[in-house]
């Protein structure tokens, strides 16, 4: 009985070092070199489009209503949209997204929106998003 306190903190450190070695240190590695990856394609995306900034995301649920843009989507196209930038690159994921982006065209053409260089990207899709992001 002595030594069972002894006993039992050996034990327990060895169970943390076990626990440490085998469960910690490989997920620490799996995460550092995920960090890596991410952080690699940014610079790849960044450096390929010269992109100003990160994405910014538009809620779908209040921009577009039956497929068309609602008022409040007007609104937010004009104070948003900046026109100072060489281009902008338009993301739009939707079921019907091919009706979204002609309203879109359709409202930008109407308003004079003109940018250098337009990309749009477009995907037939179940999760809807619109995002834009401005080039230098």
């Amino acid at each position: 009985m002595k030594y069972l306190g002894w006993l039992l903190t050996i034990l327990l450190v060895a169970g943390i070092y076990y626990t440490y070695r085998t469960r910690y240190l490989p997920l620490r590695e799996d995460i550092k070199d995920l960090q890596e990856e991410i952080s690699m394609w940014e610079n790849v995306l960044k450096g390929e489009k010269g992109v100003k900034g990160e994405r910014q995301r538009f809620a779908t649920d209040r921009f577009f209503a039956d497929n068309q843009l609602t008022p409040f989507a007007e609104v937010e196209i004009l104070r948003k949209f900046d026109m100072r930038n060489k281009g902008i690159e338009i993301y739009i994921t939707a079921p019907r997204a091919f009706v979204r982006t002609a309203d879109l065209l359709k409202f930008l053409a109407e308003q004079h929106i003109k940018y250098r260089s337009l990309s749009l990207y477009v995907a037939i899709d179940s999760v809807e998003r619109f995002e834009y992001k401005f080039i230098n």
